[in-house]
């Protein structure tokens, strides 16, 4: 379906981006992240202008830097090309959201968002290759986990959704990470953060009932369904109530009871 963006502003587009990402809307991503683009790209071409011309710079009513704008459009464009399995594409996003020193005529802080998106895009060539399979990464791509707190809950979910495509064991990586991530439980307060501890939670499960650990799988259900019910994510829960319904016969009667005892909450 195609939206209609016309007259929104570069920071509602933004807003619209984070929405659809908590939504998983990854073709609602694509058009917004486009227009956003295409918005920042004209406020830089009339910035250059007024540099040139000695003329005072025009904010246009900007929240953040220019910088930001052209990074945050082009790194959601590429998860969401990376998600719809357009690796080619999602690529280009990452290498050109990865070298943004090109821009002109910025300040300190525009020159730390030039850093931040380049290792973001290193992470993110990362994820790519562990999307088509390439296990030989892995150690490079843990040990950037291992010094980035921002990127671990993400980067584990990858690895599990690698891991499940290909068929390959991660129970030392998860045992390694699984304190550090449990501890973010209570520092989860934004949507995106939200969308990203209930997906680990889901994914541990899927990977657990795909190797036979269907007790281990089932109770991790069962918690990414308490933990959508008390955070109101309803994407999370969705899918976390469809993977317990296929192995519903294989749950015992206490698990069995625990999630009667949600779906109970829900209705009163």
């Amino acid at each position: 379906m195609e939206l209609d963006l016309n007259g929104i502003n570069a920071d509602s587009l933004v807003q619209m981006l984070r929405a659809s990402f908590t939504l998983e809307n990854w073709d609602g991503i694509l058009q917004i992240a486009d227009r956003l683009l295409c918005e920042v790209n004209r406020f830089y071409s009339i910035i250059q202008y007024e540099h040139a011309n000695g003329q005072r710079v025009s904010t246009f009513g900007l929240n953040r830097s220019i910088v930001y704008y052209f990074g945050y459009s082009m790194c959601l464009k590429g998860i969401a090309l990376e998600k719809l399995g357009r690796y080619v594409e999602a690529r280009e996003c990452i290498s050109r959201y990865g070298e943004l020193g090109w821009i002109k005529d910025i300040d300190e802080d525009s020159h730390a968002e030039v850093e931040y998106y380049r290792e973001i895009a290193r992470a993110n060539q990362y994820v790519i290759e562990l999307k088509e399979g390439n296990t030989a990464i892995l150690p490079d791509y843990l040990a950037l986990l291992r010094h980035n707190d921002e990127e671990v809950l993400p980067g584990i979910i990858y690895i599990l959704e690698s891991a499940i495509k290909h068929e390959y064991n991660v129970d030392d990586i998860l045992n390694e990470f699984k304190d550090r991530i449990m501890a973010m439980d209570q520092q989860n307060e934004t949507k995106r953060n939200i969308r990203y501890y209930i997906d680990y939670i889901y994914l541990v499960a899927k990977y657990f009932s795909l190797n036979g650990k269907i007790y281990e799988a089932i109770d991790n259900l069962l918690l990414a369904l308490s933990t959508s019910v008390r955070m109101k994510d309803d994407t999370g829960f969705r899918k976390s109530a469809a993977l317990f319904e296929k192995l519903r016969n294989q749950a015992t009667s206490g698990q069995r009871d625990k999630y009667l005892g949600l779906m109970q909450e829900i209705i009163d």
